[in-house]
C-alpha cells in the first residue's frame, strides 16, 4: 500500500506511531506471516499500533480488543477505517466474539492457567488454517523448574514454533516468549 488508509491522523500525544516504544508489538511483527487479505483479531491491543500496522499491510479487516477505555478511545481518535474496529472488552467476554479469524495476535501477561483458558476460547475463533501468535511474559517459576511452553496454551492448539525474545525496552522480566500456534487438526 502506498499510503495509510484515508483517515489516519497524526497525534502528538502518541509518540509511538513508528513503533519505537512498542517492543512487544515489534517482536511480534518480526515473526508475523503476511497479513494481506486476512481477518485479524488483536487481543490487548492497547493504543492500536499493531491494528494500524495490520491494516496498512493489507489485512481485510482488523478488530482490536482491550480493557483499557482510554487506550481504545485514543486508538479510535488516531485512525478510522471501515475495515478497522475496536472494542472495550474484558477477557472473560471473549467468548461473545464470533469468528472466524485467520490470524489472532495478542500480548498476554496472565497466569498460565488464565492464559490456557483464554487461548481455548480464542482457538474456537480461528479459521481452519488460522494462526494464533501470542507474546507471553514468562511465568514466575520455582527455582530449578524449566518452563513447559506447551502448557501455556489450550490443548486445542499446537505450538508450531516459539521464540524467546530479550529486549531492554521490555518491562519487568525483559523477555517474552512468542508462541506461533495453529488449531489441532
Amino acid at each position: 500500500m502506498d499510503t495509510p488508509y484515508p483517515n489516519m491522523q497524526d497525534n502528538p500525544n502518541m509518540p509511538f506511531e513508528s513503533g519505537d516504544d512498542q517492543p512487544v508489538w515489534q517482536a511480534l511483527v518480526k515473526k508475523m506471516p503476511p497479513v494481506t487479505d486476512l481477518r485479524v483479531l488483536v487481543i490487548h491491543c492497547g493504543d492500536g499500533w499493531f491494528c494500524r500496522y495490520a491494516l496498512n499491510h493489507g489485512a481485510a479487516a482488523v478488530l482490536g480488543i482491550d480493557t483499557d477505555t482510554a487506550a481504545i478511545q485514543s486508538a479510535r481518535a488516531v485512525a478510522s477505517s471501515d475495515r478497522l474496529r475496536y472494542r472495550i472488552m474484558p477477557d472473560h467476554w471473549l467468548k461473545l466474539l464470533t469468528g472466524p479469524y485467520d490470524l489472532i495476535v495478542g500480548a498476554f501477561n496472565q497466569s498460565p492457567a488464565e492464559l490456557r483458558t483464554i487461548t481455548h476460547v480464542l482457538s474456537q475463533l480461528l479459521s481452519a488454517k488460522g494462526q494464533l501468535i501470542a507474546a507471553v511474559a514468562p511465568p514466575k517459576q520455582p527455582t530449578g523448574d524449566q518452563l513447559a511452553v506447551d502448557e501455556l496454551i489450550s490443548s486445542q492448539l499446537v505450538i508450531n514454533r516459539w521464540f524467546q525474545v530479550t529486549d531492554k525496552r521490555l518491562t519487568q522480566t525483559a523477555q517474552l516468549y512468542l508462541l506461533l500456534s495453529s488449531r489441532v487438526r
